[in-house]
């Protein structure tokens, strides 16, 4: 069982701290286009495959501003997805807000206002369920101010869960079974990585490539919402703040040498891509969000699966399909209407598209 191997062999190799940015990096395609053709393939960075488990946003209850807290102290809201990112190599998603137990919130009150505390201790509830890497580059992870914002990375760090995301918690390195795994996250807001910031992302993923196996990133960007499904060209806007181009981050995060790219933020599911072998998800959208809608795609929570190979390429996958109810965690969707949805999503989006999604989520290039 995977959290016997976690408690019992994950060790966190390297925490990278905020360094700053000079912009001088360039991405591993743009060093490679300069460089003679080798004249053999390289050796891959692991034998075999491994697989990821990636889901969007997390907030498992809240005690301020507003008291949100789940039945049975949280102990059910995950139950349903358990053996899947147990079972998987390497699970990781989007913690949307802050881990704390005290603490003022910084937003004024209003019909747009939102904020959320979880209580320290549903720290466990991840750890359970196999949790590996969250990420908390998003515009939530500042909403009970700096001191919010080290409370979670502390009680994720105490944990055992690799954290990144922030300026002075950008990358997180574990290795698990042999296998070491980098992680980054990126955001729209100026207290997180921000995806805008081409020359902090090429530094920050570039730096980290040769000190692991495999590299995951992950994105909080584009507008919000059910009229966001799809994913446009060039940048998006939500009440007037720059949520970045998705598109372009996507492919710049490859180029730099990331082997897997997955999004969240619309608080919906988009369209996937395969680019350069790799895959990317646009946004895998909620999870298990209490206190937020949860009304037609905003309840679809989407949990994926991709197997990759040595050299980071994607070799198949599967959309697992959930959908939450109202302050409930993820519940099996039969149907897999959350899995025809993306694919659905993805035709329309990426005419030259190199995936095919079949009705029960199987994903193959």
């Amino acid at each position: 069982m995977k959290l016997v191997k976690y408690l019992a062999l994950v060790a966190i190799v390297a925490l990278a701290s905020c360094n700053g940015s000079d912009g001088q990096q360039q991405s591993s395609s743009q060093n490679a286009n300069d460089s003679t053709a080798q004249t053999a393939p390289a050796k891959p960075r692991i034998n075999g495959t491994v697989t990821i488990a990636m889901n969007g946003d997390m907030m498992l209850g809240s005690l301020k501003p507003n008291r949100i807290l789940p039945e049975n102290d949280g102990k059910d809201l995950l139950r349903d997805t358990y053996e899947i990112t147990r079972s998987a190599d390497v699970a990781c998603g989007n913690l949307e807000g802050v881990m704390a137990d005290e603490g003022s919130t910084r937003k004024a009150p209003g019909p747009l206002s939102f904020s959320f505390m979880m209580p320290t201790r549903y720290v466990n509830l991840l750890v359970d369920a196999g949790y590996d890497f969250m990420g908390i580059a998003n515009n939530h992870i500042f909403d009970f101010w700096e001191a919010g914002t080290q409370s979670t990375i502390k009680t994720l760090r105490d944990a055992g869960i690799g954290v990144a995301g922030t300026k002075d918690c950008e990358t997180s390195i574990k290795e698990i079974n042999g296998v070491k795994y980098g992680f980054c996250a990126f955001g729209h807001e100026d207290y997180s990585l921000k995806t805008q910031d081409t020359a902090t992302v090429r530094r920050v993923i570039t730096g980290l490539r040769p000190q692991c196996d495999i590299l995951i990133v992950c994105f909080h960007g584009g507008a919000e919402g059910t009229g966001c499904r799809h994913v446009p060209q060039g940048k998006e806007y939500f009440h007037g703040m720059d949520r970045g181009d998705v598109r372009q981050f996507g492919h710049m995060a490859i180029d730099c040498g990331a082997d897997i790219v997955y999004g969240h933020g619309p608080h919906v599911p988009r369209g996937m891509e395969l680019y350069n072998d790799h895959l990317i998800a646009y946004s895998l959208g909620n999870f298990c969000t209490l206190g937020m809608s949860t009304a037609g795609q905003t309840g679809y929570a989407p949990l994926l699966v991709a197997k990759i190979d040595g050299d980071g390429k994607f070799v198949e996958g599967k959309i697992h399909s959930f959908i939450q109810g109202h302050r409930t965690g993820p519940h099996r969707d039969a149907s897999n209407l959350v899995a025809k949805d993306i694919r659905s999503l993805t035709l329309d989006d990426f005419k030259d598209n190199k995936l095919e999604i079949a009705d029960d989520g199987t994903i193959k290039p």
